[in-house]
């Protein structure tokens, strides 16, 4: 059964807060998300990465350092997901509810070794 959120908050500059509908809290930094960006862009720059180096910093204009990677806006997108409208003016991933409950990254979510 796929989880919707419940609520969707601001937690901090840095970071979001999902609650879901089963209760469930997911705390979610803003640059792991901008990092994970899903869209074809960023699939395309993360796979052209070589020997696991991080492509990212090319996905961010000049005078934005990631560390300051917030979204400007959050646009609901049907009943199945959310987009965000970043500070570095990126904004065409697609997060879709089941993909951000995979990414959280609470003990009670973290796969067992």
């Amino acid at each position: 059964m796929s989880q919707r959120p419940k609520e969707i908050t601001e937690f901090s500059d840095t970071s979001l807060l999902i609650i879901w509908e089963d209760g469930h809290e997911s705390l979610y930094l803003y640059e792991d998300l901008r990092k994970l960006c899903p869209c074809a862009t960023c699939n395309e720059l993360r796979k052209s990465g070589s020997k696991g180096k991080s492509t990212f910093r090319k996905t961010i204009p000049i005078g934005v350092q990631s560390t300051q990677i917030k979204p400007i806006d959050i646009e609901d997108i049907g009943l199945y997901a959310i987009r965000f409208k970043w500070n570095d003016r990126h904004e065409t991933g697609i997060y879709t509810f089941e993909f951000l409950r995979e990414l959280c990254t609470c003990d009670g979510c973290k796969p067992v070794a």
